[in-house]
């Protein structure tokens, strides 16, 4: 994703704690400011793709979208096959249905805009702005909205959350220059209000490694890794030439990441809202800097490398519980999912179920079960619906136990067996005993000691120094896809996350894509 920001530096109304509103900039400004929003949309139009860059938002020092050439450009954007989505931060002073109808003009696909809308209470009066949200989404413009959290405006931004449309996320920006921290009574009514409200009020140290996914670009082509860190500068949207391979890209068009940030922390949501992590990926979707919660009917989540991040190659499958914990951020944002958003929050890990338990104690009560043992155990147990239980197991042929013994007599291997309440084994661990990761030769010898019978019904993977065998038709996404059977949920409303090949083709249903 891009953040654009041009040297627009004036707006239309003018808040008294606003330097932007003091500025009027003169014609010639305003004609650079457009020549230089053009010049941009020409390099991107020619070079995003390649680069890998799917989406824009207009991120500016004042009020963008009452200027015809931000709605003309972002139109021209939008309808490029290979841009996802397209927007801008507003106060949304523009008229709603003339505006609209000038992006579609200009060949502008509606359902790409996205806006990130700014109450100024000052300026304008809750019913009016109410009444633009609901008029854009009318036309199918997806947005959110949102306000500074001042203290003597409570009962307004209340008024505002009771006036907008049940489906536009509501957010509340921490107040610089308070001079003191929130009160209780504060906090709980701002959270009310906007749910991910917490976050704002988290430290949120800086990490240059989740900056991937983003890039901050200036009119005249100097970028850096987002709105606030200085760390980086350099052509990479030239003015002149014809590639992106400039200081900031390398030669494979992914951005150059300095090993340290200029900043100590990210301190506002177009930091810390742009980082690759599993909690903006999981709240706001593919694009979060937008600030749209995406809302899945369904979480799926890894445990090993994703929920727990990878330490030391403890082994996780010998049943030893970890002393690590969900992370706090994580643990918030499931909590707000399961109790404010109504998502149902599920494992998908091949740790069988009673050590995924161990793992995950701290926020077992807020799941509704999952996929367990790679696929080989699928259950739905929902603590406030008693009656919604449903549980599955895929057999592993008893031969292949025979098979194993064989092998594992002759060999420096643990062997753990898994079974369901009626004594039919699901799922079957092999343990190196100096706990050192399997080889592929290892793991084709394996495999070759399997009867031809057995090899057809079961499959075989490798986690460092584990083996699992499952079942043949048992993986990750046939047990997501049976649960959302199940529960009639459609999988392109769900999120999967996971950090291993087992993963991918769950991750894909969220795509869109099929079997």
């Amino acid at each position: 994703m891009v953040l654009y920001r041009g040297i627009l530096k004036s707006c239309n109304y003018s808040c008294t704690y606003c330097p932007f509103s003091k500025h009027n900039m003169r014609g010639g400004e305003l004609e650079k400011d457009r020549r230089q929003w053009f010049s941009f949309l020409k390099r991107f139009t020619a070079q995003g793709e390649k680069a890998g860059f799917h989406s824009l938002m207009l991120t500016p020092y004042g009020e963008a979208m009452i200027h015809p050439w931000y709605w003309e450009g972002l139109a021209q954007l939008s309808a490029l096959p290979w841009i996802e989505a397209v927007g801008a931060q507003t106060n949304l002073s523009f008229a709603a249905d003339a505006s609209l109808d000038m992006f579609e003009q200009n060949g502008g696909v509606l359902t790409k805009l996205r806006f990130w809308a700014t109450f100024h209470p000052q300026m304008t009066t809750v019913s009016q702005f109410a009444q633009t949200c609901r008029q854009l989404t009318a036309r199918g413009i997806r947005l959110c909205a949102g306000a500074v959290g001042a203290p003597e405006h409570t009962a307004l931004l209340q008024q505002l959350r009771e006036a907008l449309p049940d489906r536009v996320y509501m957010w509340i920006n921490q107040m610089d220059g308070l001079g003191r921290a929130y009160t209780e009574k504060e906090k709980q009514i701002f959270a009310d209000i906007d749910p991910y409200f917490y976050r704002e009020l988290q430290p949120h140290p800086a990490d240059v490694s989740q900056c991937r996914g983003r890039l901050f670009a200036e009119g005249d082509g100097r970028c850096r890794l987002c709105n606030i860190s200085q760390s980086w500068k350099a052509e990479a949207l030239p003015e002149t030439g014809q590639s992106w391979k400039a200081e900031a890209l390398s030669e494979t068009g992914q951005a150059e990441i300095p090993k340290l940030c200029s900043r100590k922390r990210c301190s506002c949501y177009l930091a810390y809202g742009g980082r690759s992590n599993l909690v903006n990926q999981m709240l706001f979707g593919p694009w979060p800097l937008f600030r749209i919660p995406r809302r899945p009917r369904a979480v799926f989540l890894d445990i090993e490398g994703t929920l727990l991040t990878h330490q030391a190659q403890i082994s996780q499958c010998a049943g030893r519980p970890k002393t690590r914990e969900i992370a706090a951020d994580v643990r918030a944002a499931l909590e707000v999912l399961a109790k404010r958003e109504q998502t149902r929050l599920f494992f998908a890990t091949t740790l069988p179920y009673q050590d995924a338990k161990k793992r995950c104690r701290s926020i077992w009560h807020l799941f509704s079960g999952g996929v367990f043992a790679g696929g080989g155990h699928i259950i739905i147990e929902e603590m406030q619906n008693k009656k919604l239980r449903k549980e599955w197991f895929a057999a592993v042929p008893e031969q292949c136990l025979q098979d194993l013994e064989r092998m594992i007599q002759s060999n420096q291997v643990r062997m753990l067996v898994y079974r369901d309440p009626q004594g039919i084994c699901y799922k079957i661990t092999l343990l190196h005993a100096a706990r050192r990761p399997w080889s592929s030769r290892e793991a084709d010898a394996v495999e070759k000691c399997l009867t031809d019978p057995v090899k057809k019904q079961v499959r075989c993977l490798v986690e460092g120094h584990c083996m699992q065998i499952v079942a043949a038709g048992a993986e990750k996404a046939a047990g997501v896809k049976q649960i959302c059977s199940w529960l009639g949920i459609p999988l392109n409303e769900i999120f999967a996350a996971g950090d291993s090949k087992e993963d991918i083709k769950m991750m894909q249903y969220q795509l869109g894509f099929s079997d």
